[in-house]
């Protein structure tokens, strides 16, 4: 097993289809489908991390540079560029904790490595999976989404949130 980390950019067509094919076995739109999105949707400089074994992509993640301001009562707005993590998969028979655990303390080094804070919508039931990886919950009324409508959850890596200020996310995917 090994981890790889790649920009957009240096990705061979063999990264792409096995990355799309990886995305299709889970959302099923169809491969012509994920193409598009992945052509129009990703910028050259996000990465993707890579879980590989015996040469075949197992495990993705897409890790986007975006922005977000947080307003504050006591201070103007302030722009600050975060990491948007999306699309944690796994190929099926590697569903699990053991496999699971490894692309997330990887995804987790290379978000430290970034120097930014992370931001991650999921679902409710999903939560404590992120929990334990130490990402945490942003309460509801203390976040806003541009870009993207959802009744998901959000959750934040290497970032002190203060419950004073309101962070407002740009999503543009």
């Amino acid at each position: 097993m090994k981890f790889q980390s790649i920009k957009t950019f240096k990705l061979n067509k063999k990264h792409i289809y096995q990355i799309l094919r990886l995305k299709d076995s889970h959302w099923k739109f169809g491969y012509k489908s994920q193409k598009s999105w992945f052509e129009k949707k990703i910028s050259a400089n996000d990465f993707h991390n890579l879980m590989i074994i015996n040469d075949e992509i197992v495990g993705y993640t897409l890790l986007g540079s975006r922005s977000l301001f947080i307003y504050s009562n006591k201070a103007k707005a302030k722009k600050l560029k975060y990491t948007l993590f999306s699309t944690l998969i796994l190929k099926k028979k590697f569903r699990n904790y053991f496999y699971a655990s490894k692309m997330m303390k990887f995804n987790n080094k290379i978000i430290l490595r970034l120097k930014k804070p992370s931001f991650l919508i999921c679902k409710k039931t999903k939560i404590n999976f992120y929990k334990f990886y130490k990402w945490k919950l942003i309460n509801k009324k203390n976040f806003l989404l541009k870009g993207h409508n959802t009744k998901l959850k959000a959750m934040i890596y290497n970032l002190n949130a203060d419950v004073n200020c309101k962070y407002v996310f740009y999503f543009n995917f």
